[in-house]
């Protein structure tokens, strides 16, 4: 169920963040100082290339973020099973404090990098 909830969390945050992601993409692959900053960067493209290309990151975000969610929500969740006391079925603080770190570290691994790797890369050759 908690996987669920963070793909459903990662499904919201999808639909509002692509514009600001799209600027600060630019804004870090920008080389020859086309924007002036972020409000410059954003109606640049948003005059040139039409508003809807502040989101045409859309799908491959919404899924980065779902997947995101999913994956830390359901490890936190398996990981807080391992450290729960075996007599009481109750978890320490330290147990929660390692269960969100290793789900941390799995979704920085496994998701985060991957994706912000490729999205400059995209970024790079389709702008």
């Amino acid at each position: 169920m908690k996987a669920v909830s963070g793909s459903l969390g990662g499904v919201m945050e999808a639909c509002c963040l692509p514009p600001i992601d799209v600027i600060k993409t630019r804004l870090q692959l920008d080389r020859t100082g086309t924007y002036k900053g972020i409000i410059h960067c954003g109606t640049t493209v948003s005059r040139t290339e039409g508003v809807r290309a502040l989101w045409k990151v859309l799908i491959p975000f919404a899924t980065h973020l779902t997947l995101k969610y999913a994956l830390r929500m359901g490890f936190n969740t398996l990981f807080q099973s391992a450290f729960k006391d075996s007599q009481t079925s109750k978890i320490s603080n330290r147990g929660r404090v390692f269960s969100s770190f290793g789900a941390g570290v799995l979704e920085a691994i496994a998701i985060d990098t991957p994706f912000e790797v490729c999205l400059s890369f995209v970024t790079l050759l389709f702008s």
